[in-house]
């Protein structure tokens, strides 16, 4: 069964840290603009699918794109809206194919998913739903958190499991491999993969320090990893 979006994630939206999120939210918009221009796609339509308060659509709008965000929750939907962002009030995971195409449109030049997979029910029969907002040689962007990460390593080696519970709005959990299976039974092949650092974007120093590590042990020290792909049949 799908979780209540409306109810889960409007409480989710109303409790949180808004100056942790924003900046990794931030982040991980320029990591997607900068995979997307790397693979020719600098200007278009987009859609963001789980757009949250908007940080995102807002960072896709400044660099040129016409952007449109798709999300669960009302408060999330409203943030957005006052910002002046086109966001749209929908459950993923209860909206059909056809439907989602109705409401949020199709002929996509790019579809993001940041950060969204792992709060549904059913991350792949999304990720198919989403695969189909494609216009031909579209591309997607995907982030999906490394829940396996050194901070939550070392915190099962000091006796405290990081993940998991009855308040736990990550509901699927995913490594390396897992998400490989993800975006092949989805019909999808991964073009390029980015690592996103364990460290807070103000720490500037230590990131930069970090970095050859991030690059070289993104399962150690990659809190997210944002993949670009295309669907198989498009793939050269």
């Amino acid at each position: 069964m799908a979780i209540d979006a409306k109810t889960v994630y409007d409480r989710y939206w109303a409790a949180r840290d808004r100056a942790r999120s924003e900046p990794r939210s931030r982040e991980r918009a320029g990591i997607a603009i900068g995979l997307l221009r790397d693979a020719g796609i600098s200007r278009g339509r987009l859609v963001d699918l789980g757009c949250g308060p908007g940080w995102t659509l807002d960072a896709f709008r400044a660099a040129g794109f016409d952007a449109r965000g798709v999300d669960g929750s009302s408060v999330a939907v409203e943030e957005a809206r006052a910002r002046g962002l086109d966001a749209l009030l929908l459950d993923l995971e209860d909206a059909d194919q056809g439907s989602l195409r109705r409401a949020a449109g199709d002929g996509f030049d790019a579809v993001l998913c940041l950060e969204v997979l792992e709060h549904l029910a059913d991350p792949l029969a999304v990720l198919r739903k989403a695969r189909g907002l494609l216009a031909p040689g579209g591309l997607m962007v995907v982030s999906l958190p490394n829940e396996i990460a050194l901070p939550a390593r070392l915190s099962i080696l000091a006796g405290r499991l990081p993940f998991g519970g009855h308040d736990d709005p990550h509901v699927r959990h995913f490594d390396r491999r897992r998400a490989r299976r993800l975006f092949a039974d989805a019909g999808l092949r991964v073009l390029a993969s980015e690592p996103v650092s364990i460290v807070p974007p103000r720490m500037r120093v230590l990131r930069s320090l970090l970095g050859p590590a991030t690059r070289l042990a993104p399962g150690c020290f990659a809190l997210a990893i944002v993949h670009l792909a295309r669907e198989e049949e498009h793939a050269s």
